[in-house]
């Protein structure tokens, strides 16, 4: 039977903190940045690094994301958006991971997010009106196995996941689009549309080491290849222009602290990297489509609190770094290359062992 860890309080704690289990995955997303996830995150103890045999565990998580300023490029141009004032997006995510261990190597995940969107902005009759959507997102289902057999590497191991995204979530809820000749029914923004209306292929790879008693390195990361080219939704009425199905990719690295081991208190502190990729690997539609390629570098410190069977976990990732990157479409037509990004995100989870 593999070693009881939870009996090492100056290293239980930091095993999976380091991990940042279930990091979104990403939050696959429509708008100029990745702005849905489908995974919780979860900064938690030692039994997230290694789930134990033939057991449940649920997460819940949540994420709050509100992107006010608008870029070209590397600069913040507010003055260049739509009307001259910077759109305001605003998106409550909530996820339900529910995660079986077939043994102590190999388990499964189901996640179930649910999102409430709106948008706030200057639409082409002049005007200041919002948008909203909301509803289940897109299910994803995974596999994941540690490299290493977990009893005899608790210092350290990698793990590999290979799942699904499934077209779940709609990307086609009604809303009002302003014209300047005025207002016509149209689906709302993609940028806060639950789903993205294609199926992709999920791929992560996640790892930790310790370092000292108390200290652990972590480092994540996470592809999702969607071989749809296109949404059948158009970026504006009438354009002949579609939305994008897009590749996303996500990267985290840094290190746990285990601050009050007894309590169960540990502190993180990386970096992250989150963005959508001029080429897709798969599908095509890269040059013909509105693709809002970028990415976006936060600074990521976080805190857990592990008690008993339960884990709670905060996070509040602040940007540092943001690059609009030009779509292939842009490139070919001199589109300006602009689009709105959070300055931070808030992350908390709550998991329970069944």
């Amino acid at each position: 039977m593999r070693q009881d860890l939870s009996n090492k309080p100056g290293t239980i704690y930091l095993v999976a903190a380091l991990l940042l289990v279930g990091q979104p995955l990403t939050a696959r997303g429509q708008g100029c940045e990745p702005i849905r996830f489908t995974t919780p995150v979860s900064l938690g103890g030692q039994d997230e690094a290694y789930q134990p045999a033939r057991e449940w565990q649920l997460t819940l998580a949540y994420r709050r994301l509100v992107s006010s300023d608008w870029f070209v490029g590397t600069e913040e141009s507010p003055e260049r958006a739509p009307g001259g004032k910077s759109p305001v997006f605003r998106i409550h995510t909530v996820v339900a991971d529910l995660a079986y261990s077939i043994n102590d190597r190999h388990r499964v995940k189901l996640s179930i997010p649910a999102s409430a969107g709106s948008l706030t902005r200057t639409w082409p009759d002049g005007q200041v009106h919002e948008q909203e959507a909301t509803g289940i997102g897109d299910i994803t289902v995974m596999g994941e196995s540690w490299i290493l057999p977990p009893r005899t590497h608790e210092a350290g191991n990698i793990a590999v996941a290979f799942g699904l995204k499934a077209p779940t979530g709609s990307h086609t809820i009604a809303s009002t689009f302003y014209t300047a000749a005025g207002a016509v029914d149209f689906p709302a923004d993609q940028t806060i549309q639950p789903g993205d209306g294609g199926w992709a292929l999920l791929a992560q790879v996640r790892g930790f080491r310790q370092v000292t008693p108390r200290i652990f390195g972590y480092a994540l990361a996470s592809y999702m290849a969607s071989p749809k080219a296109k949404s059948n939704v158009e970026w504006v009425p009438q354009s002949g222009q579609f939305w994008s199905v897009p590749d996303v990719y996500s990267a985290r690295a840094g290190a746990a602290f285990s601050v009050l081991p007894e309590q169960g208190l540990t502190a993180s502190l990386g970096a992250r990297i989150d963005g959508i990729p001029v080429h897709d690997l798969l599908g095509g539609g890269d040059d013909d489509t509105i693709k809002r390629t970028a990415y976006v570098i936060f600074a990521d410190p976080g805190l857990s609190l592990s008690s008993g069977r339960s884990i709670v976990t905060l996070s509040v990732p602040y940007r540092l770094k943001v690059n609009r990157t030009k779509s292939l479409l842009e490139q070919r037509t001199n589109m300006l290359n602009a689009g709105g990004f959070a300055k931070h995100l808030i992350f908390a989870s709550y998991t329970h062992r069944l």
